[in-house]
């Protein structure tokens, strides 16, 4: 038995049965994904996965952790398969994770990493035959990340993730929305907007406010479990949010909050507070998130959380629910949440993105970090 390392390449038989185990409990879901030369969706080759068990042309499922291929047999405008495994529920797999292909296997440790999803398996096309290449790249936003990268129509991943929902927001708590609401964003580049899934979330039209002109926008994915949504914009803007190049988070350090609160109360300005690192982590030790005393409003959700180099670190995201607190006799006051930072840059990774990463980190004081910011910020509004 073969035992490949991440990026190794071997050449592999037209037919052959891939078998997925994990180490310590029920292995993940395995799915297969067919490319055509242009890496996206192939569209004569839908994606098959262990649960619905679909058949295609060269391909099917004889039980939830075998898949069996027969690579000699695939339409000529499949270029590459990718053989996935992901989580139902959204949450990291934690797992060592195998893929044995007969003769070799391929074992992704994800014991350490937040993926819920992961690419273990690519198959291509080579001089008339096919080989593979062992990739372990994961996914902390899941199979959502893995289907807008590729181009996979959402409705596929609804089927298997049923349940994908904001961490906050129980099934049956959110209803539509009518009228016209707003939220903030941070332009992560030229042409992209990054704000909160909730913001957008039954949109039917939304406009970004960024440099003093209003830009129609296309929400180009929004991943409601992890309240991120990514927003597309024709006419460039023109600040860019640099991320701070250290990924870790300080308890105590100094931050700013900025963005678009009470819109019809404080005027159509951008609004800036301070406040500090409180916590490392979220409600129930959630790690996607950390906490801090920065006051927000309505309207701040989505907008920036910055050092005091003026670097991002974050995207506000939710505060406490003050009325679930006074209900039990405590009191709190500015608990508010933020996504970290991390997570941010591997949603972005998902669509190819790269920011903008600071080099030092020099502090430059409270009034420069928001005079430096107003050209990256932004104002979303929408129409539902």
């Amino acid at each position: 038995m073969r035992d490949l390392v991440a990026g190794e390449r071997a050449a592999i038989s037209g037919a052959g049965v891939f078998a997925l185990a994990g180490d310590g409990g029920d292995p993940p879901t395995l799915a297969l994904i067919a490319l055509g030369a242009d890496r996206r969706v192939s569209p004569v080759f839908a994606p098959i996965d262990a649960v619905t068990r679909e058949m295609r042309p060269a391909a099917r499922f004889e039980g939830a952790t075998r898949l069996r291929v027969a690579l000699d047999e695939m339409p000529g405008a499949v270029e590459r398969l990718l053989l996935i495994a992901f989580d139902r529920g959204n949450r990291p797999i934690e797992r060592v994770v195998t893929l044995d292909l007969g003769d070799m296997r391929f074992a992704a440790d994800l014991r350490a990493r937040p993926d819920a999803a992961v690419i273990l398996i690519e198959c291509y096309r080579h001089q008339g035959g096919w080989r593979i290449a062992a990739n372990g790249q994961g996914f902390a936003m899941g199979l959502s990340a893995i289907a807008a990268a590729y181009g996979i129509d959402h409705d596929w991943v609804m089927r298997l993730i049923p349940r994908l929902q904001p961490p906050d927001a129980p099934d049956g708590e959110r209803g539509p929305r009518a009228g016209t609401s707003s939220g903030s964003g941070v332009a992560v580049e030229r042409h992209h907007i990054l704000t909160n899934a909730h913001v957008v979330e039954d949109a039917r039209v939304v406009t970004v406010q960024a440099g003093g002109r209003p830009l129609a926008a296309d929400t180009v994915f929004a991943d409601r479990r992890n309240d991120l949504a990514l927003l597309r914009v024709e006419a460039p803007v023109a600040g860019i949010a640099q991320f701070r190049s250290e990924v870790g988070l300080h308890l105590g350090e100094d931050v700013v909050a900025l963005g678009f609160p009470l819109q019809g109360l404080l005027g159509t300005g951008p609004q800036a507070s301070a406040g500090n690192i409180a916590a490392l982590t979220g409600i129930g030790n959630d790690s996607s998130l950390f906490q801090f005393t920065a006051p927000i409003a309505s309207g701040n959700s989505g907008g920036p959380i910055l050092d005091m180099a003026g670097h991002l670190i974050g995207l506000v995201c939710s505060s406490l629910n003050l009325d679930r607190v006074r209900q039990t006799g405590a009191s709190a006051e500015n608990i508010n949440f933020g996504i970290k930072g991390a997570m941010i840059l591997s949603f972005l990774d998902s669509f190819g993105i790269e920011p903008q990463m600071a080099h030092g980190n020099a502090v430059i004081g409270r009034a420069a970090v928001v005079r430096q910011a107003r050209d990256m910020i932004a104002r979303v509004t929408c129409e539902c």
